[in-house]
């Protein structure tokens, strides 16, 4: 069984609003706002105060983390990494090989 929710705002506001939906790829502003209403109950987002949910990792996890990072250290160290200014010359160097 489906309902209707009805928020009255000005008329400025609701346009600007599906302009902002639309802008984010959403196909209406109804789609957008039932997306938001439904990643904030099942505690995926906090619209109010634009965070993620704390989200903790196992000490497996960890464990991986701790010896990826310290792989890199050593690289970084020897000087054996690939330093870019953006994103273009990283392709370039990515593309020739």
């Amino acid at each position: 069984m489906k309902t209707t929710i009805q928020i009255p705002v000005d008329k400025s506001f609701a346009i600007e609003a599906k302009k902002y939906s639309t802008k984010l790829g959403y196909s209406s502003l109804q789609e957008y706002i039932r997306v938001l209403l439904k990643q904030s109950l099942d505690n995926k987002w906090n619209p109010i105060f634009r965070q993620f949910p704390v989200e903790y990792i196992t000490p497996e996890q960890e464990a991986v983390l701790d010896k990826t990072w310290a792989k890199s250290q050593k690289y970084t160290k020897k000087g054996d990494f690939v330093k870019s200014s953006d994103i273009n010359e990283l392709m370039a160097y990515l593309n020739n090989g």
